[in-house]
């Protein structure tokens, strides 16, 4: 299996399985990563995405595309974002449960727009992002420069895309680009802290406030706020957040899991 799955209560912890490869993305694991996703939306209130070994995930398995370069020819990068790697990342952003990047390594190429494509990321102290799509001649892919400056700003975006320079965990953290830092051996119990504290909340709000504000990002502001009317409008309806009013009220912790 290039993906395993498991389930802890309310969180599902998905973990990209191709150590040997440092993860490296290519068909299989792309497939199976949209199915566990999709998994994740039906059994869980929370998810996280980690990697199995030294690294989270070292981007795409050029060992695959290996027979083109060989031939002369270049392997059709194009085909295969489309086939291959816009399929996991709309998984990422269509599912419908939170989720949280446990990065445990390098996320580096794909990897980083994989990492930047989590709703929430805690890192380990030794691991790093990296763009690395210009050492071998190519631009950045797989949304990164979307996240890139819309995380960071352009002059910082440009900086770290076109020198592909490492970006550790502290820096992220400084960054903005995760949202905790802890050692190794720490960090699925504090990934799994934060899922639990996602759990806690409604499904519905929190994927729906995160398409509000990536679309926000690239909209008017006339146009934001007709989204926020419309989902309001929608979500004030809802038994979920008439529970979290009358909880409010009655100075009680609200309970969404009965609904």
């Amino acid at each position: 299996m290039s993906v395993e799955y498991a389930l802890d209560g309310e969180v599902a912890l998905i973990t990209l399985n191709r150590p040997d490869t440092y993860n490296a993305i290519e068909a299989s694991l792309s497939t199976e990563l949209q199915e566990a996703l999709g998994r994740a939306g039906s059994e869980s209130r929370a998810a996280i995405l980690t990697g199995a070994g030294k690294a989270f995930c070292s981007g795409a398995d050029l060992n695959h595309l290996l027979a083109d370069y060989q031939a002369g020819e270049g392997p059709d990068l194009g085909g295969l974002l489309e086939d291959v790697f816009h399929p996991a990342l709309q998984a990422m952003l269509d599912c419908r449960v939170p989720v949280v990047g446990a990065i445990n390594g390098v996320a580096a190429g794909a990897g980083l727009g994989l990492a930047l494509a989590c709703d929430l990321r805690v890192m380990s102290e030794d691991a790093f992002l990296t763009s690395a799509f210009t050492a071998i001649g190519l631009v950045p892919d797989s949304g990164t420069t979307w996240w890139l400056p819309h995380n960071l700003g352009v002059s910082r975006a440009l900086e770290i895309a076109l020198t592909n320079r490492r970006v550790g965990a502290r820096e992220s953290l400084d960054l903005g680009l995760c949202l905790d830092v802890v050692p190794a051996r720490s960090l699925l119990e504090r990934a799994s802290e934060v899922a639990a504290d996602l759990a806690d909340l409604v499904p519905d709000s929190l994927v729906t406030t995160r398409r509000l504000i990536r679309e926000a990002s690239g909209s008017s502001l006339d146009r934001a706020m007709q989204a926020e009317q419309r989902e309001q409008g929608r979500l004030g309806k809802t038994p979920d957040h008439r529970e979290g009013v009358m909880a409010f009220m009655e100075k009680r912790k609200p309970d969404f899991r009965s609904r």
